[in-house]
C-alpha cells in the first residue's frame, strides 16, 4: 500500500501542476522566481534601443533626402575667382556614407523589433510548454513499473520528455538571459559609440539642412540664397567627410554586435551548455535503466 501510494503521488502531482500551468495559475509563482523582472528589463532595453534607432533612422532619412536633391546638381559660386563647382561629385561620397548608415539603422530597427516579437511569442507559449512538460513527466513516471511491457513507448516518451524540458529551458531561460546578457554587453561596450555616431549625423543634418527660422521670407530671397547654400553644404561635406566615414563604421559595428552577435552569441553559448548538460543527464539515465534491466534479467538464486 505504501509503495503504491509513493508511486502514485508524483504522477498526480505532475499532472496537477501541468493542469495549473495550462490555466496560468503557476505564472505568479514563476514571476516571483525572477522571470518577471528579467522580462521587464529586456522589454525596457529593447524599447529604448528601438526608439533611439528609430530617431536615428528618421535623421538619416532627412539627411539622405537632402543630399539626394543636391546630388548631380551644379552651382556657380564665387570665391575670389569664378568657379564652376560640380556639387554632385562632392556629395557623392557623403551620400554613400549616409546611405550605408541609413541601411544599417533600418536593419537595426528590424532586428530589435524581431527580438521584441520573439520575446512576446515566448511569453504566450511558455505556460503551455511547461504544462506539456509536467504532464509528460507524470506519464513517464507512471510507466516506470510497466516499462518491460512497453519498452518502445517508454523510450519515445522519455525522448519527448527531454525535448519538452529543453523547450521549457529555452522559453524561460535561454531567450531572456541571452537578450539580457546582450543588453549588459551593449551598455559597457557599444552604446556610447552608437550614440556618439548618431549624434554626429544629427548635428551634421541640422547644420546642412536647418529648419527655416523665417517662414515669411520671400521666394526671391530664397532663390538668391541657393548658390551660397550649396557652397556652404559642399564646404561642410569636405570638412566632415572623414568623420562621416568613421560614424558610418561605428554604426555598422555597433548595431552588428548589438542586434546580431551579442544576442545570438549568448544564445548559442547557453544552448550549447544546456544541450551538453542534458545529454550528460540523458546518458546517465540510460545507463541507470540498463543496469536495472540487467538486474531484472539475472536469474534469481533459489
Amino acid at each position: 500500500m505504501k509503495k503504491g501510494l509513493s508511486f502514485l503521488i508524483p504522477v498526480l502531482l505532475c499532472t496537477a501542476l501541468g493542469i495549473l500551468a495550462f490555466r496560468g495559475n503557476l505564472d505568479p509563482l514563476i514571476q516571483r522566481l525572477g522571470s518577471n523582472a528579467l522580462r521587464e528589463q529586456n522589454e525596457q532595453y529593447l524599447n529604448d534601443t528601438f526608439e533611439k534607432a528609430l530617431v536615428g533612422f528618421g535623421v538619416m532619412s532627412g539627411l539622405k533626402a537632402g543630399l539626394a536633391v543636391i546630388e548631380g546638381s551644379t552651382g556657380g559660386v564665387s570665391a575670389g575667382i569664378s568657379l564652376h563647382l560640380q556639387v554632385g561629385d562632392i556629395v557623392q561620397s557623403a551620400y554613400d556614407y549616409v546611405d550605408i548608415a541609413w541601411r544599417t539603422l533600418l536593419a537595426g530597427c528590424i532586428s530589435l523589433l524581431c527580438m521584441q516579437y520573439l520575446l512576446q511569442a515566448a511569453a504566450l507559449v511558455d505556460a503551455y510548454v511547461l504544462g506539456v512538460c509536467l504532464i509528460l513527466l507524470g506519464i513517464l513516471w507512471g510507466l516506470r513499473e510497466c516499462r518491460q511491457s512497453c519498452t518502445g513507448f517508454h523510450q519515445v516518451l522519455r525522448d519527448a520528455s527531454m525535448l519538452s524540458i529543453f523547450a521549457v529551458l529555452v522559453v524561460y531561460l535561454l531567450l531572456p538571459v541571452s537578450i539580457w546578457s546582450a543588453s549588459r554587453l551593449s551598455e559597457h561596450i557599444t552604446r556610447g559609440t552608437i550614440l556618439s555616431a548618431q549624434q554626429g549625423f544629427a548635428d551634421t543634418s541640422a547644420r546642412l539642412f536647418p529648419e527655416r527660422e523665417d517662414p515669411s521670407e520671400s521666394l526671391l530671397v530664397r532663390v538668391r540664397q541657393i548658390p551660397e547654400r550649396i557652397e556652404f553644404i559642399a564646404t561642410q561635406l569636405k570638412q566632415r567627410s572623414s568623420q562621416m566615414a568613421l560614424w558610418t563604421i561605428q554604426l555598422i559595428a555597433g548595431y552588428l554586435f548589438d542586434c546580431i552577435l551579442f544576442p545570438l552569441g549568448m544564445f548559442v553559448l547557453l544552448l550549447h551548455g544546456t544541450r551538453s548538460l542534458m545529454r550528460y543527464c540523458y546518458h546517465c539515465g540510460i545507463q541507470s535503466s540498463l543496469r536495472r534491466e540487467i538486474r531484472h534479467l539475472q536469474p534469481t538464486t533459489p
